[in-house]
């Protein structure tokens, strides 16, 4: 009889350690899948952008690539943001021909790419732009931004 007991506890608790291993296994796979790095490119006619996306701790931060062979100056530059529901809202500061800007980005994720949205925007100050009502963004009529390899 005693031995009718001892199997299951036994059985028990190989199912419980098993199940805290799994348990450890998912929260270091999720928090390592949320520091890595992500990398997208759009073309539109001549003119691509490259993106750098991290995602840690909630937060958005990455660097951006536009490349525009008709101007003069390609510019680069870095951005923060945060996700809210499917769409990332990141400000970004780029450096174009020695000048600084500041201006807002939305971008769709959808079905693996992401979406840039456009919209009526207003001037904060000379350097800062912001979108004038963040409701009225359309992101159909921009860039589209593919995975690709974070080679830049």
């Amino acid at each position: 009889m005693k031995y009718f007991l001892l199997i299951p506890a036994i059985g028990f608790s190989l199912f419980s350690c098993n199940q805290n291993s799994d348990k450890k296994n998912l929260a270091a796979d999720s928090q390592a899948s949320e520091n890595l790095e992500t990398c997208y490119e759009a073309v539109h006619g001549q003119d691509s952008v490259k993106l750098s996306v991290i995602y840690s701790a909630g937060n958005i931060t990455g660097s951006l690539l536009y490349n525009n062979p008709q101007a003069s100056n390609s510019s680069s530059g870095t951005f923060t943001g945060t996700k809210s529901g499917d769409t990332l809202k990141l400000l970004s500061r780029t450096v174009t021909g020695g000048n600084i800007s500041f201006n807002e980005i939305y971008l769709l994720k959808k079905s693996g790419k992401l979406y840039e949205g456009i919209g009526e925007v207003e001037k904060i100050n000379d350097s800062t732009t912001v979108f004038s009502d963040p409701t009225k963004i359309d992101f159909n009529k921009s860039f589209v931004f593919s995975k690709t390899e974070c080679n830049f």
